[in-house]
């Protein structure tokens, strides 16, 4: 019986000391501010309830209450520096305030980069009509004479638009030499270069034109009296009396021709410099431009309803779309294998396999771009140089120690918590865009959280239990507050409570025991 008491005192005076000594409360107050030009960070872990004030400039910007975090970025103007100052007062006592100050600088001014864009010509032709009753256009010019060229630098997207097209006839004295009464027009030629590059030529002859050695781009037909030339009347054209009508002879109907379908490009890539056109006849005379292949009839022929593919655009002309004959985009896209994230051991990857489309090569063997896309719309993670087949360390992660997971950040004494950067949102279900020349997306599922490498707790992590003593666990109530802090202060009255009960129960036994031997 002595025996017995005296082992039952003994276990209980070394539990009931183990849990006094457990019972002081434990801290980790991690206070971290980040100021650059632009912003300043604030990021308070690890409290157990404390008020935050920071003042920019002497104006105070931020003065509030928090239970187990805070953490707020506040932006600043680049152009100035900024004092701040940022005062922490922690409800557990003096020694864990915090009180930090700072001066920034004002961002470093950036050149702005020169504007980008493409060298054009507009030149600007005179011709007389062929038929003075009938509009201006290519079927109807005759013999065309330049009158000036300007030169610009016009954005890729622009070059079609109607904004760079002469308004004013250039200073010539071209007009005075002419019989206006016969009817004349004017064209205007876009083409792609500067002077240096390709010159304009001084006149152009239908229907011998050509497409400008493929610089042509763009073009229009315009009458004189469209630049604020007033042109004659009828009775100013009028002679005084009338005139012997000559014998006029009988004009055959033209001929109407049907033009031939350029061969369709079948390489990817391909452009309308690489367009093979129809050979020219006695009938059709067919030229290359950046919208297609243009066809155009020879005198005496026309074309009917029949156009073989081509299409007549507002202006009369008829077009062969370079749409139409270069490979789609979607018969020019990647071609995905097996795409999936994988764990080795406890560490996550990207696994993938694409392959090029049939007539695509490139240079090299890592000719891939991997990116994943920030559903944020924030930064992307960009991945350049990679091969067509392999594995790629996920966002976050690493294989090496110290270990990290995407979503989770290692503190100073080693433990783990949950933070929404590091890559926190390649977790779930995020987009990957693989690109060489041609693209490929899909959307790639971060490993359940139940599976392996989907938390540092657990497989392949730190151990679970000291993970879980230093990570605070969340509560329901998602705003933080008293039923949201840790476990390591709100409950120390009851464990100290629980300890002096057993070291007070171990006295009495060993009182007893005395008793018992006496």
């Amino acid at each position: 019986m002595k025996r017995i008491l005296a082992g039952v005192a003994a276990t209980t005076l070394a539990v009931g000391g183990m849990l006094v000594a457990i019972a002081a409360p434990a801290s980790a107050h991690t206070p971290r501010v980040k100021d650059t030009c632009t912003s300043l960070e604030v990021n308070l872990t690890q409290y157990r309830g404390a008020d935050v004030v920071v003042t920019i400039d002497g104006k105070k910007v931020a003065g509030e209450g928090f239970g187990d975090s805070w953490h707020r970025t506040f932006e600043l103007d680049g152009s100035t520096g900024h004092e701040w100052t940022v005062d922490v007062d922690a409800h557990d006592g003096d020694r864990y305030d915090a009180h930090e100050r700072g001066v920034t600088e004002a961002c470093t001014p950036t050149t702005p980069e020169p504007p980008h864009g493409t060298e054009v010509q507009v030149g600007i032709y005179l011709y007389p009509k062929l038929d003075k009753d009938k509009g201006a256009a290519w079927e109807n010019s005759g013999k065309q004479e330049l009158l000036g060229t300007t030169t610009l630098t016009l954005p890729e997207d622009e070059l079609t638009n109607d904004e760079h097209w002469y308004t004013e006839l250039p200073e010539t004295d071209a007009l005075d030499d002419i019989d206006l009464c016969t009817g004349w027009g004017i064209q205007q030629d876009l083409v792609r270069g500067g002077p240096d590059d390709y010159t304009m030529p001084d006149t152009i002859t239908y229907p011998d034109g050509s497409s400008m050695d493929g610089h042509l781009v763009d073009w229009q037909h315009q009458e004189l009296s469209d630049f604020g030339i007033e042109l004659p009347t009828a009775e100013d054209c009028a002679t005084p009396t009338e005139p012997e009508v000559p014998e006029v002879p009988e004009v055959e109907e033209p001929q109407v021709v049907v033009p031939q379908a350029p061969a369709a490009l079948e390489v990817c890539g391909a452009d309308s410099s690489d367009v093979i056109l129809p050979a020219d006849s006695a009938e059709i005379t067919y030229l290359r431009t950046e919208q297609g292949v243009l066809a155009v009839p020879t005198k005496g022929h026309t074309f009917g309803e029949d156009l073989a593919g081509y299409t007549r655009t507002e202006g009369g002309d008829v077009i062969f779309p370079i749409a139409e004959l270069v490979p789609a985009a979607e018969d020019c896209a990647l071609v995905p294998g097996d795409i999936a994230a994988v764990c080795d051991g406890d560490t996550p990857y990207l696994s993938y396999g694409v392959s090029l489309p049939e007539g695509v090569e490139v240079d090299g063997d890592t000719p891939l771009t991997i990116t994943f896309i920030n559903p944020d719309g924030g930064e992307d993670y960009v991945a350049a140089d990679q091969p067509l087949e392999g594995r790629l360390l996920w966002p976050g992660a690493t294989d090496t120690a110290p270990k990290q997971w995407p979503g989770w950040e290692q503190q100073d004494d080693g433990s783990y918590v949950e933070t929404d950067g590091n890559y926190a949102w390649t977790r779930d279900g995020v987009q990957v865009l693989f690109e060489v020349n041609p693209e490929y997306s899909t959307v790639v599922d971060y490993p359940p959280a139940s599976s392996e490498c989907a938390n540092p707790i657990g497989v392949g992590g730190p151990d679970t239990e000291t993970v879980a003593d230093s990570v605070d666990t969340p509560s329901d109530d998602a705003a933080g507050g008293a039923d949201s802090l840790p476990q390591t202060g709100a409950t120390v009255g009851v464990i100290t409570g629980l300890a002096l009960l057993l070291v007070a129960g171990g006295g009495a036994l060993f009182w007893l025991r005395r008793r018992v031997q006496h």
